[in-house]
């Protein structure tokens, strides 16, 4: 089996690299051997454009991998999830794509005639099949900025435009769309690194959502390599 293990930065899986490294049978460049089942890493770079160009690029020049994993930090929107909490994104949206409204509202492409057709739903939004829902890790609705919330304005929008919407990145739906074009099952695992508040960094818990984050990420993948 291929999977394929991606993160915006290293930073955020490098505890997982190393314990993936002290583990392989075989290592070649950026792909890992465990007996019939291969671990490659990759590193998309921080953003939408990044992580498209990232993994087009890849999807179109080597075989398809059967799942791809990508895993990082993000701020729930949601405060029923707390700071350290593992979450698996189930559906996706990009949250500031379409057109300005007079009032300065979002319109998405459908509400100005340009729908985006698949692997997007009627509503817009991208989804994860069904094939991994059994996975200790609770479900979450994801959206995806170029520019992450925060001011007290920008927050009252996003809730009131997208209520839907629990937890936000700069990756994901970027990472639904390319895994859903080529064929490739996406799992996407966010840890809670803030609330979107007011920006405040001084209340982030980085280092508490990483450790929480590889220790997922390792119990997940250690099914596959020990099996």
């Amino acid at each position: 089996m291929k999977i394929l293990l991606l993160s915006a930065t290293i930073a955020e899986v490098a505890p997982t690299i190393n314990w993936l490294r002290a583990r392989a049978d075989q290592e070649e460049g950026n792909i890992l051997h465990f007996g019939t089942v291969t671990v490659e890493v990759l590193f998309t770079g921080v953003g939408l454009t990044a992580t498209a160009y990232t993994l087009g690029h890849r999807f179109g020049s080597a075989t398809l991998p059967q799942l791809a994993l990508q895993v990082g930090i993000g701020g729930a929107i949601d405060r029923d999830l707390k700071l350290g909490d593992v979450v698996k994104i189930t559906s996706e949206r990009f949250g500031d794509l379409g057109a300005e409204a007079p009032d300065g509202s979002h319109l998405s492409l459908g509400e100005i005639g340009l729908h985006p057709g698949r692997p997007f739903n009627k509503q817009e939004v991208l989804e994860a099949p069904q094939g991994l829902a059994s996975l200790p890790f609770a479900d979450a609705a994801g959206i995806s900025v170029n520019q992450v919330s925060g001011s007290a304005d920008g927050i009252a929008r996003l809730r009131a435009r997208f209520p839907e919407a629990q937890v936000e990145s700069m990756e994901g739906a970027a990472f639904f769309f390319a895994c859903l074009q080529a064929g490739v099952e996406p799992l996407q695992l966010r840890a809670i690194s803030n609330y979107v508040e007011v920006r405040n960094r001084k209340a982030w818990k980085m280092k508490e959502a990483i450790t929480a984050l590889n220790e997922a990420v390792q119990q997940l993948l250690g099914a596959f390599i020990q099996a």
